[in-house]
């Protein structure tokens, strides 16, 4: 049996030390190192790292009742792997000029050649705007951080009421 002085003397329960707080603050670093994770991992996914650029196109011989669907707003979408991408919206309305195609001539050389405007079916060289979301990354265009665009590229793109092939002119970043 202890004696009285024995339980005095005995150490009573919990003592802190250097070694239980650095094991706290160990547990605390991990927990937000796990929550900054995944903040990071947010920052990263497509959604949250794409930004608004402008895709500029061309669409050459169209028909001018065809070009008249082109309005501000109109939606524009791309197939891919038959699934459905949204490509953007027109910014303003597409503006039109007479279609022009370059002819060699016996004797003249290269000549212009214009569709005639008075025309039922008058075709027309077209260019508009589109509001897009992306990523920039290695120096080329990710459409929604997936579908590569690039300068010059012919795609097949479709409205809700036209069939287009469009060729894009430019991509820039919304200031």
């Amino acid at each position: 049996m202890k004696t009285s002085e024995e339980k005095k003397k005995a150490p009573s329960g919990f003592r802190f030390n250097v070694f239980d707080a650095i094991l706290i603050l160990l547990a605390v670093l991990c927990i937000v190192g796990i929550w900054q994770r995944g903040n990071l991992q947010k920052l990263f996914e497509a959604g949250e790292a794409m930004e608004e650029y402008t895709v500029t196109f061309e669409v050459r011989k169209l028909r001018s009742t065809t070009a008249d669907l082109l309005v501000q707003g109109t939606e524009f979408y791309l197939m891919e792997n038959g699934s459905r991408v949204p490509m953007g919206a027109l910014s303003v309305q597409v503006s039109a000029r007479p279609a022009t195609e370059y002819l060699q001539h016996p004797t003249e050389g290269m000549v212009e050649a214009r569709y005639p405007e008075d025309s039922y079916e008058r075709l027309q060289d077209v260019t508009g705007t589109l509001i897009c979301r992306g990523i920039e990354h290695n120096g080329s265009f990710l459409l929604e951080g997936k579908t590569h665009l690039a300068i010059n590229q012919t795609l097949a793109a479709y409205t809700e009421r036209a069939n287009l092939s469009i060729c894009i002119t430019g991509i820039q970043k919304v200031a």
